[in-house]
């Protein structure tokens, strides 16, 4: 057996439950990714009695994952019972009246479509929509007749559904290639090169080859058809049909109804001049008659505007804001705007906050509830709007990761270290807690499962930094177990207690032993605008100072082994990994796996579909600043790497191109550096949180192996 292999297998062996001592809880292990369920998709009825959500576990037999609805009584009066069996429904909206659930599946194959759920007289979802295009996010019309609906169409589907004769405006059927034209070339060039492009265009409507000639062309996962957002309304009743309010080659989405049902309020970001709908980065407000007509634009230059909601009297109006006009444009908040229906009284809610919005919710009654993230927690806020002042409902270490308020009642989704995800209610005012599921109870019984230490420390120029470590278990005071420091990615995202994606990893690597690290350098969010502006133009300087001082202090409390420390990150935390075994600290880790990451700036920029974030994050590009390109790319310090390194990358990743990683193993391999490469096949950036599960289990194992390999870690 291949040396690595058998390591993985012992690693895996060793974190499986004893035969005996049956009452004493395991380690966590990466296999328990198949026992582990989250919620989500929240949804409330409008009395306020019924939460709905999608409960979503990852399934062995299809290396895949289930998703179906289940319903709770917010007042516990009746166990959670589970409403789909289909395995992928999505998130669910209820009607206005109660009676009846709206949401997004793909049943049968094909595109996904609406479907309607009756609560109120039972039986069996049935089918709103049959788009050839697909249909999603569904929004009920306030008296519970009409829905609004998306669907992605092409330019060529566009101009055929806006042609009032259709069959005129079906693209033609391109010529046959002529072979004799084109071979007699010299003799009729016009008829040769009419043929030639014939063939060349036979071949691009099959899409072999693809044809590119576009700025934004690659998806997450693949080259993408250009398809634009628009926004439908159809009756809800079988056998309606559709009708299309929103015209135009760019993007039109977030619908949502005026109180009165005569409109329809929405985002779209139709280009501001003579240019390609993807050069545009703004987008306005629109308000279209519900019967469709000319729609009137609500504008605010210099900024994303999205999801907008109307309150109940139709007073103000609701919406998301990102500022897209200025330098920092990468590292500024999102905020929260209210104004009224003619544009004025604009005011920010969450500005006095200095902290980006993460969802928001508006009832009947005027209060306004919003999420933020700051200092490791999301919580939840609510105010009023005639007078803005937001007060603090649901605090903690803790993550308000989805929620819903109705009726007089709140319901969300948690995050907690100690309980990963389930669904919690409360009065309106945050009152009465209370929680309303049990997902993992059964898991949570008989498993270590390692407390959040939340840590303040001093960085190197005085700085307060925010971190946290996960002991080991059976954690025994004097014993210095080996250091696992966790690396976030974004760079303008947030750990903590609050953050769900990385629970299983880190409890993972304490079950087997390690001491885990992780904090929130310079340049995270939940700290303010000007901690997030803190790099800009330093990728891999004041925030690896911040992240190596962390590590220290967690040492100097005893609570691991200066000699045996490991580091790993994923996406700006894989760039991060190379840069501290290149630059920041070359000599002080015993083995480094550096995730999905980002090693040349340059090769990234041409060849990710996050090339922006390098324009945001250094106001420049490649070509017009050579030097901070190559100075900041670990690719361009890869002499200076000594410490065993493991690369892992998913092989469709076009957030972070894996050229870049390829450029990085083969420099590494020429120099003779011990280094792995594992490529992950049809997985890209999500790899870790939305991959195949069978994939996570490995990756998940293969970095606790390649620690274990370089790590003299004394085993039980």
């Amino acid at each position: 057996m291949h040396p690595s292999r058998a390591a993985l297998v012992l690693a895996a062996c060793l974190l499986l439950p004893a035969a005996a001592g049956a009452q004493e809880r395991r380690p966590l292990t990466a296999l328990d990714l198949y026992h582990l369920k989250t919620a989500g998709g929240l949804t409330l009825s409008p009395d306020g009695r019924r939460a709905v959500y999608v409960v979503s576990q990852a399934d062995s037999a299809s290396n895949g994952y289930k998703r179906d609805l289940w319903l709770a009584e917010t007042d516990g009066s009746a166990p959670p019972r589970r409403l789909t069996w289909n395995g992928s429904t999505g998130g669910a909206v209820f009607s206005p009246d109660g009676r009846s659930l709206a949401f997004s599946a793909s049943r049968g194959g094909g595109r996904s479509q609406i479907w309607i759920l009756p609560l109120a007289e039972g039986g069996e979802a049935w089918p709103l929509t049959e788009l050839e295009t697909g249909a999603g996010g569904p929004v009920w019309s306030p008296d519970s007749r009409r829905i609004a609906f998306g669907s992605s169409l092409t330019p060529e589907e566009i101009a055929k559904a806006d042609s009032a004769a259709a069959d005129s405006a079906r693209k033609a059927e391109p010529p046959k290639a002529d072979a004799g034209a084109i071979r007699n070339i010299d003799d009729d060039r016009p008829a040769a090169l009419a043929a030639i492009r014939a063939l060349l265009e036979g071949n691009a409507e099959k899409k072999d080859p693809r044809v590119v000639t576009r700025l934004d062309y690659l998806a997450e996962t693949e080259i993408q058809d250009e398809r634009y957002g628009h926004i439908y309304v159809v009756e809800a009743r079988q056998g309606a049909k559709p009708l299309r309010l929103t015209r135009g080659v760019y993007f039109n989405g977030d619908p949502a109804w005026h109180p009165s049902g005569d409109s329809i309020v929405y985002s779209a970001a139709p280009p501001r001049g003579d240019y390609h709908p993807d050069y545009e980065q703004e987008s306005d407000l629109y308000v279209v008659a519900a019967a469709g007509g000319r729609a009137r634009q609500l504008s605010e230059p210099g900024y994303a505007e999205f999801a907008p909601s109307w309150t109940a009297d139709g007073r103000w109006l609701v919406y998301g804001r990102a500022h897209v006009a200025t330098p920092f444009f990468t590292a500024s908040n999102t905020e929260l705007v209210v104004m009224r229906p003619d544009g004025s009284g604009r005011a920010s809610v969450t500005a006095p906050l200095d902290r980006s919005l993460n969802e928001y919710e508006i009832t009947p009654d005027g209060s306004l509830y919003f999420t933020v993230a700051s200092e490791g927690a999301v919580s939840l806020y609510r105010t009023g709007l005639d007078r803005v002042q937001p007060q603090l409902l649901v605090r903690g270490p803790r993550g308000v990761l989805s929620f819903e308020a109705a009726g007089g009642r709140l319901v969300w989704t948690q995050m907690d270290p100690r309980r990963p995800s389930d669904v919690y209610t409360a009065a309106a005012d945050g009152s009465g807690e209370r929680r309303l599921t049990a997902l993992n109870d059964s898991l949570l019984a008989t498993v270590y499962v390692g407390d959040y230490q939340e840590i303040w420390y001093p960085s190197y120029d005085g700085r307060r930094i925010q971190g946290w470590y996960v002991l080991p278990k059976d954690h025994r005071a004097g014993t210095r177990p080996p250091l696992a420091v966790e690396i976030h990615g974004g760079p303008h995202v947030m750990w903590g207690p609050g953050e769900f994606s990385m629970w299983l990893e880190y409890q993972t690597l304490a079950g087997a032993g390690y001491t885990v690290f992780f904090s929130n350098p310079r340049g995270s969010a939940g700290y303010g605008e000007e901690g997030m502006r803190a790099i800009h133009r330093g990728w891999g300087t004041n925030d690896a100072r911040d992240i190596l001082v962390g590590a220290d202090s967690v040492i100097a409390r005893g609570l691991a082994d200066r000699g045996q420390q490991v580091v790993t990150g994923g996406s700006y935390a894989g760039f991060m990994t190379t840069w501290l075994i290149a630059q920041a600290a070359p000599e002080r880790f015993r083995a480094a796996v550096a995730q999905r990451g980002v090693y040349d700036l340059a090769i990234w920029y041409g060849g990710s579909n996050t090339w922006r974030l390098f324009e945001g994050e250094f106001a420049t590009t490649p070509w017009r600043d050579p030097e901070i390109t190559r100075a900041h790319s670990p690719l361009s310090h890869v002499e200076n790497i000594r410490t065993p390194l493991l690369l892992l990358h998913g092989d469709l990743d076009y957030r972070a191109t894996i050229s870049s990683a390829e450029a990085l193993y083969r420099a590494l391999k020429v120099l003779r550096r011990e280094v792995e490469f594992v490529r992950y096949p049809r997985e890209g950036h999500e790899l870790t949180r939305s991959g195949e599960p069978a994939h996570r289990i490995d990756h998940m194992y293969r970095i606790l192996e390649f620690f274990e390999r370089h790590v003299r870690h004394p085993r039980r």
